[in-house]
Order: C-alpha cells, then structure tokens, then sequence
C-alpha cells in the first residue's frame, strides 16, 4: 500500500503540474453547471417549453420516463428532464478524461525513458498499474462530484427543494458514489491493457472509448424512456463492473511485460 500511495503522489502531482489537463478538466465542468444553471435561473426553459409548447401526449412521455414527477405541472417536468440530461453528462465526464491520461501515462513514460527506472524498483506489476489507474481516474471523478454538488445546490437556490430531492434521490446518489467510479476505472483499465501492448497512446485510447458506447447507450436509453434506472439496479451495473475491473487489473498484469520493456522496448 505504501508503494501504491507513493506512485499515485507522483502521478497526481505530475497532473497538477499539467495546465493542459488541469483546463480541459475545469473549463468543460463549469460549462456543464453554468449553462443550465443560467436556463434554470433565467426561465427559459418554462418560457419556451411550458405547456403552450408541448402536446398533452408528448408531456405524459416525459412523465412516464421519470415516473417520480408524476402530478408535478408541466413547467417542472421540463425542468426535471433538463437536469436528467445534466446529470447524465456528469456521469459521462469521467469516462474521457482518465482514458487519455491513463493512455500517456504508461506510453508517454515509455517514450521519455522513464518509465525503465520505475520498473526497476522492487514495485510490484500489480501496485504499478493501481497506481497508474488510480491517478487517471481520481482527478476526473473529484470534479465529477464536485461539479454535481454545486449543481445540484444551484438548482435549489434557483428552482426550489422538490428539484433538488430529484436530484438526490436514491438513483442518482448511487449512480455517483458507486457506478460512476467503477465507469471510470473500467474505461481506465481498458487504456492500460492496451497501453502495455502497444507504443501508440492513440491507439489506446480508441481501444478505451469502445467502453463508452455501451455505456452510453444504456445511459440515453434511461433518457428516452426504454429502461428505468432505478438504485437497485445501479446497484447491480455497479457489482458487473466491479467483477469486469477486477480482471481487466488480473489481465493487465497478466500482459505488461516488465523485462521487454526494460531491455527490449525501442
């Protein structure tokens, strides 16, 4: 363990140091809070979606896609639907992020010849790439929550307490505290499997994006009404994943070849 919060240090503090990484994970999180905030605040949402704009059929949609809004008018169905879509951006974030930083940080290392002296450590293959996982991943997640409480505060100031009971539900809590996280490490543990094998971060990272397609579409499947994601059953998307980022860490160790690397790797 002391190896394991050694490395993540270096790791973090290497990303803290990265104005590049450190913009691309701020600008795009205070857009996705500012944006519907400002909706929320302003209005807009009840003045161009109110009931005048929406068929009576195309309202009971809505309301069967959320079922706990039901009886609520109009106006706060479209507003509830607005911070839906919100908060499954939120969930999605982590997702790109920790991808791109897990893909260079094993093959940037590898192409800066630094990565030779670490493997050189008594560090075990295992605890190296918890290490690397887990400083890919805790920065995105942090700002994910982080983004998410400010939200969700924002639209109780601005809206009302009903919004924000929405928002915390059951669902949505254990989507945050639990899938998102494990999300975030199964798009990670992708990256690294690939990453031990080839010397194309580019490559890497596309490999990891395949995660986010069925994730996504279990996500807007959610949006349009043909699955309900209640907390039980992100309970259960919660334990597939676990057991699905266990062995991608079981077959990452498995093929990162420490010696080729050492002795072999141009």
């Amino acid at each position: 363990m002391g190896r394991i919060l050694a490395l993540l240090g270096k790791e973090l503090d290497e990303l803290r140091h990265s104005r590049l990484i450190v913009s691309t994970l701020v600008v795009p999180s205070i857009l996705y809070v500012a944006l519907p905030l400002w909706l929320l605040g302003s209005g807009m949402v009840g003045g161009m979606l109110g009931e005048d704009a929406l068929t009576p059929r195309e309202l009971e949609t809505l309301r069967q896609s959320l079922p706990q809004l039901a009886g609520l008018s109009a106006n706060r169905v479209i507003e509830a639907f607005l911070v839906n879509q919100v908060l499954i951006l939120f969930m999605l974030a982590p997702l790109f992020i920790p991808l791109t930083i897990a893909s260079y940080s094993i093959i940037g290392e590898k192409q800066l010849r630094s990565l030779e002296p670490l493997l050189a450590t008594p560090i075990r293959t295992w605890e190296l790439l918890v290490a690397k996982a887990l400083g890919a991943v805790i920065p995105g997640l942090l700002v994910t929550w982080v983004s998410y409480a400010v939200f969700a505060a924002g639209a109780r100031l601005l809206v009302g307490g009903w919004l924000f009971e929405f928002m915390t539900s059951p669902t949505w809590l254990a989507a945050f505290a639990l899938v998102v996280p494990l999300f975030a490490l199964l798009a990670v543990g992708i990256a690294v499997v690939a990453s031990a094998r080839t010397n194309d971060p580019r490559a890497a990272q596309q490999l990891g994006a395949v995660v986010i397609l069925p994730v996504s579409g279990l996500l807007f499947a959610q949006v349009f009404g043909y699955v309900l994601l209640g907390a039980w059953l992100m309970v259960i998307v919660a334990a597939i994943s676990l057991a699905v980022d266990l062995c991608l860490l079981w077959l990452a160790v498995r093929l990162f070849d420490r010696e080729a690397i050492l002795t072999r790797w141009r």
